[in-house]
């Protein structure tokens, strides 16, 4: 006897199948098979489910890449799926400071060095700073933002943020949303 939930599989299947057929032969897009969704939390949803297995997480922030004409996509092979992104697809989850510098905890698990010409704060006070050889734009969580501002003054003169480290002071840029990414 056979299910709703496997019929409405077998014919997900059956329209993936045909769009392969009818697509370019270099890239299949899985786009409307398949909606991912980057929280503001950094948190990623598939079809409304929060994906919480750490290795698909990962591979999913991995094979995250920028369109060409704006937005997101994965790419893993030779299917391609857009990516709805709310905030930014990283996340400064902890900030670990030491001797020499600052590390930025990502929340895909890897390491950073703070590049502090990147820090910036949009017009909400929300702090950002550039990723992954500069290609992403991460915003900070809240306990990040916290350490961090251990090491922010205000300049008084120039009516700005500052962060000071290791004898140097940065100043903090302000922007707006529209030039994240």
């Amino acid at each position: 006897m056979t299910t709703e939930r496997t019929k409405t599989f077998s014919k997900r299947i059956r329209n993936m199948t045909e769009s392969f057929n009818n697509a370019d032969s270099t890239c299949f897009d899985v786009t409307p098979h398949l909606k991912l969704v980057v929280d503001k939390d950094g948190r990623w949803f598939q079809n409304e489910v929060e994906i919480i297995h750490p290795r698909i997480f990962r591979q999913f922030l991995e094979a995250l890449e920028k369109k060409p004409e704006g937005g997101y996509r994965i790419r893993i092979g030779k299917e391609v799926c857009s990516v709805e992104v709310e905030d930014t697809p990283f996340i400064v989850s902890r900030i670990l400071e030491t001797d020499e510098d600052i590390r930025l905890e990502l929340n895909d698990g890897s390491h950073e060095i703070l590049d502090p010409e990147t820090l910036w704060i949009n017009e909400e006070n929300v702090p950002y700073v550039s990723v992954k050889n500069g290609e992403f734009s991460a915003r900070l969580s809240r306990p990040a933002y916290y350490e961090l501002a251990r090491r922010l003054d205000f300049d008084e003169i120039d009516k700005t943020f500052v962060l000071k480290l290791h004898g140097k002071i940065w100043p903090i840029r302000s922007e707006n949303k529209s030039s994240l990414d």
